[in-house]
């Protein structure tokens, strides 16, 4: 911003130059400056004058023979720092300064280790099996490859993707411990297997607070008890019960139950599955978040489908109903479902409430998330592939801040009500806690599905916490076997 302000004061100084000449009179000349260079004496040795080498912002230069360095995936462009394709232009990109930031950085990369990138775009649904048949053939279609966290974890299980903790790079920004143009992904299962640029995490899910009926019911702010650090389970569960009447007309709290109970589960630090790949149901901090859930099912302090009769079962009505019903004094939701449904009532958003257990800061739950992995079997050294990344992630050079005021800032603001809401939610995407579980899926079941049925149980109280865990863990137990064993 600084440089653009700059150009923009000289532009406005040479235009009022040549207004102020007024055509009256030519503007006197510049005084002439004599630039002649003498040849050296006899004794002075000549020095040829070399161009200004790109400047290195991690990494120092080292010649990679011209290689190309193939990125793939689902989506384009895989790495927006590399701006491979056109050119940025003021009259299509929106943020032109960021974007000719990245595209000139992605050009001082390949100036600086004489290599060019290459894109391979291919579908979703393709990309592990691809990737899968290409390892065993010996010839990866990539040298990087973007994964979701599902693929990664059945491409450590298959030996597909190299471990990112066996680079021995100290000056490294994101194995070294810096982290600040790029981030650990994946750190799991005895190794680092994905990495990312840093970027705005837009989606974390929040807390959304109907503030039309928390006004009406006189409880207090979420928003004040969480910027003086009251946000607790006690203080959420004492508006739900204030909110909640009883006759079906207003609740507590809204949202699909499984997102619901996950949530919690991370605010409290709890896991579904233990270090050592168990069924961790039964471990304390996430009994003690259970149980809460028991609490606020029980009394009924949740937002039902009073149509359907099917309470658990109703996904998208679930999930969008505190902002399409606004009947809920505080909802689970995210950014692009506020977006899309437009609620048509005053509302703030604050992060998951901390249970009594939490110890980390950690609000939500994710599994792994995407991140950029390298296979097995690319004739590229790992050490050049994560000093070439890096120096791409680092497009902003010495304004690192500049990462974080991309589009995706744009968006949070044209979504969110205030600059205090957008600053809430990018804070609470550095807080996720992430579970290995989320990423379990046999046979089309995802193992952390049954938390709906535990709450179904919690809500018709056929079951308690306990009770509910020990009869699942038998088959839960099995899908966790067969994932890791």
């Amino acid at each position: 911003m600084k440089k653009v302000i700059v150009l923009m004061i000289l532009a406005g100084m040479l235009a009022f130059t040549a207004c102020g000449n007024g055509g009256d009179a030519p503007a006197p000349a510049p005084p002439v400056q004599d630039t002649t260079v003498e040849a050296p004496g006899p004794d002075v040795p000549a020095v040829e004058q070399e161009a200004d080498a790109p400047e290195w912002h991690i990494h120092p230069p080292r010649d990679m023979g011209g290689r190309v360095l193939r990125i793939g995936g689902w989506f384009d462009p895989i790495i927006p720092a590399a701006m491979i394709g056109t050119e940025p232009s003021p009259a299509v990109d929106e943020n032109y300064f960021v974007a000719r930031m990245m595209w000139d950085n992605a050009r001082r990369v390949e100036e600086l280790f004489n290599i060019s990138f290459e894109d391979t775009i291919i579908g979703y649904d393709d990309v592990l099996p691809t990737l899968t048949s290409t390892v065993a053939a010996g010839s990866p279609f990539a040298d990087v490859v973007m994964l979701s966290g599902w693929m990664q974890l059945s491409a450590v299980q298959g030996n597909l993707i190299q471990n990112f903790a066996d680079v021995n790079l100290p000056e490294s920004d994101i194995l070294g411990g810096g982290q600040v143009y790029g981030q650990v992904i994946t750190d799991d299962l005895g190794g680092i297997w994905a990495i990312r640029w840093n970027s705005i995490n837009t989606g974390p899910a929040m807390i959304g607070v109907n503030l039309d009926i928390i006004n009406a019911i006189g409880a207090q702010n979420p928003v004040d008890l969480y910027e003086a650090g009251q946000w607790t389970w006690d203080a959420a569960l004492e508006i739900m019960r204030l909110a909640t009447t009883g006759d079906g007309t207003r609740f507590g709290l809204a949202c699909q139950p499984t997102d619901l109970a996950l949530h919690f589960i991370a605010a409290n630090d709890g896991r579904m599955v233990t270090p050592d790949l168990n069924y961790g149901f039964d471990m304390a901090n996430t009994i003690e978040a259970l149980e809460f859930m028991e609490q606020i099912f029980s009394e009924r302090l949740w937002s039902y489908d009073r149509v359907s009769g099917y309470e658990m079962g109703e996904w998208a009505r679930n999930f969008h109903s505190g902002l399409t019903e606004g009947e809920a004094a505080l909802f689970q939701t995210v950014t692009w479902s506020i977006d899309q449904n437009d609620p048509a009532f005053e509302f703030a958003v604050v992060p998951f409430p901390v249970g009594p257990s939490n110890t980390s800061g950690g609000t939500w739950m994710t599994g792994w998330l995407d991140g950029l992995v390298v296979p097995v079997g690319t004739d590229w050294p790992l050490e050049d592939i994560v000093i070439v990344l890096e120096e791409l992630f680092a497009w902003a050079g010495d304004e690192p801040e500049l990462q974080f005021e991309g589009g995706d800032i744009g968006w949070l603001r044209a979504v969110y009500l205030t600059e205090e809401d957008v600053q809430r939610v990018i804070g609470a995407g550095l807080t996720s806690a992430s579970d290995v579980g989320m990423n379990v899926n046999i046979g089309g079941e995802g193992y952390h599905w049954i938390l709906g049925t535990f709450l179904s149980h919690f809500w018709s109280q056929e079951m308690g916490v306990l009770t509910a865990v020990e009869t699942y863990r038998g088959p839960r137990q099995e899908m966790l076997d067969q994932m890791f064993r």
